[in-house]
């Protein structure tokens, strides 16, 4: 029994080390809000990445009041999703450089800052785009439905942060989506009598519904 359950344990722990090749770690001014689709578990320090692609949210967070000062200045940009490819090893994530609210804010005015992303020490290429928030005083409340929304809408999917194909429910909704859109109803008509009804029926019946109804005209002769 004692072996079965450390052979248990060390086939968890290597499945597990699988899934979970590499950790990103923020510098101080950078927030890590989403990782893969979940809610990050520590926004100011490591987290765990999966080895392949990763999505990352993040944000600026700094605060840009001179040293010694008596308040503080934090200046907030829009939170960005970054994809990665190839994760293989640790990495390291910077905010663009920005020392002071007026640099900072000039920077952001741009779509693509350049976050400095480290692997072992060496740039490594993403891409990137900013989070579209909703209109309103607080735009970016419920986040984790605006980034399913916005992956959804390029095709990526993430179950219990580990990125799939398309879910089957997806699927669905996609498939009876298209089904609604090519479907024509037929031209409302105004029927006046009975004949014009029983031509009406008769045009909307399939071949082999038409068949049926020959049919049985023939049998009430």
């Amino acid at each position: 029994m004692k072996k079965t359950l450390l052979a248990v344990l060390a086939s968890a722990l290597c499945f597990s080390s699988t899934l979970y090749a590499a950790t990103i770690t923020p510098t101080s001014g950078v927030s890590i809000l989403y990782v893969n689709g979940q809610p990050a578990e520590d926004k100011l320090s490591e987290n765990l990445l999966n080895d392949g692609f990763n999505q990352v949210v993040v944000r600026m967070d700094k605060n840009m009041a001179p040293a010694g000062a008596s308040s503080s200045d934090v200046f907030t940009s829009k939170p960005y999703v970054l994809n990665i490819d190839d994760v293989h090893g640790d990495l390291k994530i910077d905010h663009p450089q920005a020392r002071s609210r007026m640099e900072a804010e000039k920077v952001f005015k741009s779509d693509q800052p350049n976050w400095l992303l480290e692997q072992d020490g060496k740039a490594i290429s993403y891409k990137q785009e900013v989070l579209k928030g909703k209109s309103g005083l607080f735009p970016y409340l419920g986040m984790e439905k605006l980034i399913a929304e916005h992956n959804q809408s390029r095709g990526i999917y993430f179950e219990n942060g580990q990125v799939v194909d398309q879910p089957v429910a997806v699927q669905v909704a996609s498939v009876a989506a298209n089904s609604a859109e090519s479907y024509k109803a037929p031209n409302p008509q105004i029927i006046t009598n009975n004949v014009e009804q029983l031509k009406a029926w008769y045009l909307q019946s399939s071949t082999e519904e038409r068949k049926a109804f020959r049919r049985w005209m023939i049998d009430q002769e």
